[in-house]
Order: C-alpha cells, then sequence, then structure tokens
C-alpha cells in the first residue's frame, strides 16, 4: 500500500486585514504543494492570490467586493469574503513560510469578512455557522485526498471590537469562547494570533492589544504569531493608502511571512 502524503490543514479567519483589503495584486505564483479549499464547489485548488471566496448567507456563490458603492449591500449578503478587488491577502505568503519551516503539504481554508467583531464568528450567528460548516468540510475533503497530520486556526481580528471600545476582559472570555469551541467541533490543535495593529489610535486599541498578548502568554492553546502589525503601522510603505488601518500588499505579505515561519516552527 502506498502512504498518502500528509498535509495540515490551516484555517485563515478574522476581519478585513484577514480577509485581504490591499491595494494591488503583487503576486499570483502558485504557491508549491499548497492547496485552497472551495465550499462552493467542494475541491481543493492550487493556493495563489487572490484568495478567498463570496459566499451569501444563503450558501450561494456571491460578488467580488470591487467598488466601495457596493460595501453596505455586500455586507447585508454575505458570511465570507474574498480579498477585495482580488488582490493580495497574507495567505499564499504564510503557507510558503510555513512549508520551508515544516516540508509539509497544507490546505488553506479563508474564511473571513470585514468589519465583524469577534461576537459574530461565535454562535448563534451566521457567520459562526459558515465558519464551522466551510471548515468542516474543508476538513473532510482533505482527508479524502491526504493523511491530515494537524488542524490550526490562525486569527487576524479585532479592529471592530476597539471601535466598540470592548474592553480586554470581554476580549479574552470571548477569544476562550471561540478557542473552546474550535477545539471541539473541528479539532484545532492551536490557535494563533496575528497580533492587531492600530485603528482608533488611542487607548482603545490598547485593550485587545493587551488581551491578545496576556492570553498568548497564559494559555499555551494560544500562540503569538506576529506582533509587528503596530510598528508596520509607522511605515507608509506596509500601508494601503487608499483604506486607512489597512496593510498594503507588502505588509500583508510581511504579516504572512513572519507568522507562517512561527507557526511552523511551533508545531
Amino acid at each position: 500500500m502506498i502512504a498518502m502524503k500528509t498535509t495540515d490543514v490551516i484555517i485563515f479567519c478574522g476581519q478585513s486585514n484577514m480577509q485581504g483589503q490591499t491595494e494591488a495584486l503583487s503576486e499570483n505564483e502558485r504557491v508549491t504543494d499548497a492547496f485552497e479549499y472551495k465550499y462552493l464547489t467542494d475541491s481543493l485548488v492550487e493556493l495563489k492570490n487572490p484568495v478567498g471566496e463570496n459566499i451569501r448567507y444563503d450558501g450561494g456563490e456571491g460578488i467580488v467586493f470591487d467598488s466601495i458603492d457596493l460595501l453596505p449591500q455586500w455586507h447585508v449578503d454575505h458570511a465570507f469574503g474574498s480579498s477585495s478587488y482580488s488582490h493580495t491577502n497574507l495567505v499564499p505568503e504564510f503557507c510558503r513560510a510555513y512549508i520551508e519551516q515544516t516540508h509539509s503539504s497544507v490546505v488553506a481554508v479563508h474564511a473571513a469578512k470585514g468589519s465583524t467583531d469577534i461576537a459574530c464568528w461565535l454562535p448563534p450567528s451566521r457567520e459562526h455557522r459558515m465558519l464551522i460548516d466551510k471548515s468542516a468540510s474543508a476538513i473532510k475533503r482533505a482527508k479524502e485526498e491526504f493523511a491530515v497530520r494537524h488542524v490550526y486556526f490562525v486569527w487576524l481580528q479585532g479592529e471592530s471590537d476597539a471601535i466598540s471600545s470592548r474592553s480586554k476582559a470581554y476580549y479574552k472570555d470571548k477569544l476562550r469562547e471561540l478557542a473552546a469551541i474550535l477545539q471541539k467541533e473541528l479539532g484545532v490543535e492551536r490557535f494563533g494570533i496575528i497580533r492587531v495593529g492600530r485603528f482608533t489610535c488611542d487607548a482603545r486599541d490598547d485593550e485587545i492589544i493587551s488581551a491578545q498578548d496576556e492570553i498568548c502568554a497564559e494559555e499555551p492553546f494560544f500562540l503569538m504569531l506576529t506582533d509587528v502589525a503596530t510598528q508596520l503601522n509607522e511605515q507608509p510603505e506596509m500601508m494601503n493608502p487608499y483604506a486607512l488601518g489597512h496593510y498594503s500588499a507588502k505588509g500583508l505579505e510581511t504579516l504572512g511571512r513572519l507568522s507562517g515561519e512561527t507557526l511552523g516552527k511551533n508545531i
């Protein structure tokens, strides 16, 4: 009997910077030994930019967010979004770095939507139901073609909670709640956090940043993947000049590369 090739499933979740809201499509070369799970076709395709799917709340195919005029109605209709304007996302660069460290193949699952607070990813929300459904379907599909070794979750979110003045205690409690569900429902083994950058640029950001720092220091299930987002905020070339508080293609690629290296070194 020929042994099945191994793979690791990595779920990428969060709001607009995880969805991808960059200014350009920097590259769209295939990531060797990496695949993206597509829920709408229940298939594994080669991983490359742009990443993600536009999935409506009814489970059908939505539209690409490619005009600011579409934003209000797009949010009403969609549970998930692909990279805005079909531009660069952090997932390909993350997976390149992870594969370089681990020599494993990867099945990437993109499940993100801009302007979502952490409660949007918890039950009984429709985003939560779609997160579990898409991720479970991806794991099932991966197991049909590979020997799945690990299931990981990568989180880039928190700007909306800062805007809403959520406290550190509130945000940590919600992270724990989400983590417990992911462990139970999907068998997630590690919850990796890309520490959020500054969006409100006042003390509200500090509550979310501190929550993420503390939970990673206190609880082994959580892993701080990188804390450089706040440094990138101070570098104009790392920020999208057309969307305040969002990273450029270079910025997201930097976050992806550093985060993928960290996860790969800590499996």
